[in-house]
């Protein structure tokens, strides 16, 4: 199905709110909502790296278990804490008839929601969910296998809660699930969530359809319920630039030859016990190029690398990172330097420049598998339409350790390359140059 920007959602799917008109994102705004998300994630204090994060509420203190029939894990925060967490879009139809919706897609949070009507007070909410007008919609029950809250009633109170704070309230409930072009998914659970006339819990879309390890997941039921063996639970390519008319796409329970051919390169899926929800991947070395930078292995083992489908720039461990930097520094040595962009401390002024020259960086997995960069996918560009009028840097930055504890793979890095997910035999593959 397709997959735009959030800053396209208007052109590709019509009506909906987007931020198509403010041009590309400055690495200041990248930073900032990339801070919101990893806080999010990991619950690190506001400070990420001697830098302050703009915008958001403070970082959530470790999450209770939810008063409602999901637990959310201590490193998912609410939407409505991180507003700035969410980049893709893709649409979806809820009921039956379907009604279609803009929502996100996250591979962390845990449970799928959608926000519904009625909203709090009556109040009007548009774009939501009318359960009334599906045949199809059911409320879970107290009692149910899904419900873990000890209730009584007809509907499962869902609660999201950190600390003391609840941020989400609603109720568990059933309904179908339409993605294109026809895939239907009868009985899917969400969590249909209040909110008032002026909230914007999702960031501009409806909902969050949830692609993580968890037992609720889309992602979990396509390989529990049906697909074939040989089908990954999910796959994505995210278009080239957050530009209004790049597309890309996103992809459930797909069975496709290329999926065992040449092309595509695996690596194993490794675990993380403080994140069960999250996908990590055992990144073992890097080279600049074509030279693997003298960092022991041990440097990305000691607390393991997190795939992301939100964070945009890629994060490593200190030590891994400087020896990058010092690396690619040495090979763009010809070109003049340009003042950092925040965390982006590699940056270079390319105006007036006819040609540009840069090193090959390539992230190896365990079992040997690489996954090399090209330009665009590890540089930062200030105007990606005129990149010779333009200032640059390289996408990564250090992550303020203990505080900020794995590394994390960023989705510039992952641009135009469609990232498999194989739960069923236990690793992610890449296919390069897919959108």
């Amino acid at each position: 199905m397709p997959l735009v920007h959030r800053r396209g959602i208007r052109s590709a799917f019509g009506g909906a709110r987007s931020d198509e008109n403010r041009g590309q994102p400055t690495a200041d705004e990248v930073f900032d909502r990339d801070a919101v998300r990893l806080r999010s994630l990991f619950a690190v204090p506001r400070q990420l790296g001697g830098v302050e994060a703009g915008g958001g509420a403070p970082a959530p203190a470790p999450a209770a278990a939810a008063g409602g029939g999901v637990t959310v894990t201590p490193m998912v925060a609410p939407i409505s804490v991180a507003p700035g967490a969410l980049e893709y879009r893709v649409l979806a139809g809820y009921g039956a008839p379907a009604q279609r919706f803009p929502v996100a897609f996250d591979t962390n949070f845990g449970v799928s929601v959608l926000r519904c009507k009625p909203c709090v007070g009556g109040a009007p909410c548009d774009p939501a969910f009318e359960p009334s007008r599906s045949s199809s919609f059911a409320a879970i029950p107290c009692g149910s296998p899904e419900c873990a809250v000890e209730c009584t009633g007809a509907s499962c109170p869902f609660t999201i809660q950190f600390g003391n704070v609840t941020v989400a309230n609603g109720t568990l409930v059933r309904d179908t699930l339409t993605l294109p072009p026809s895939a239907t998914f009868a009985g899917f659970t969400f969590g249909c969530i209040e909110v008032g006339a002026d909230a914007d819990t999702f960031d501009g879309a409806v909902g969050l359809i949830d692609l993580s390890r968890s037992s609720h997941s889309l992602a979990s039921r396509v390989i529990s319920n049906g697909a074939t063996t040989s089908a990954a639970a999910f796959s994505y390519c995210l278009p080239s630039s957050s530009a209004t008319s790049s597309r890309g796409f996103l992809s459930i329970g797909a069975s496709r030859p290329e999926y065992s051919g040449g092309d595509i390169k695996y690596a194993p899926m490794s675990s993380n016990p403080n994140h069960p929800n999250s996908y990590f991947v055992e990144l073992v070395g890097i080279s600049v190029g074509g030279e693997d930078l003298p960092v022991p292995p041990a440097v990305f083992a000691a607390h393991g690398t997190l795939l992301e489908a939100a964070t945009e720039f890629t994060f490593l461990a200190p030590a891994a990172y400087a020896a990058l930097r010092d690396a690619f520094r040495r090979d763009m040595a010809p070109y003049p330097a340009a003042p950092p962009f925040r965390v982006l401390d590699t940056c270079y002024n390319l105006t007036g420049l006819a040609s540009l020259a840069v090193p090959t960086v390539a992230l190896r997995f365990a079992g040997g598998t690489e996954l090399e960069l090209d330009v665009r996918q590890m540089m930062y560009f200030a105007d990606p339409s005129s990149v010779f009028s333009s200032v640059a840097c390289l996408a990564f930055a250090a992550a303020p350790l203990p505080a900020f504890p794995v590394s994390v793979i960023g989705t510039l890095a992952q641009r135009s390359t469609e990232v498999v997910y194989d739960l069923r035999g236990g690793r992610v593959g890449f296919i390069p140059g897919r959108c």
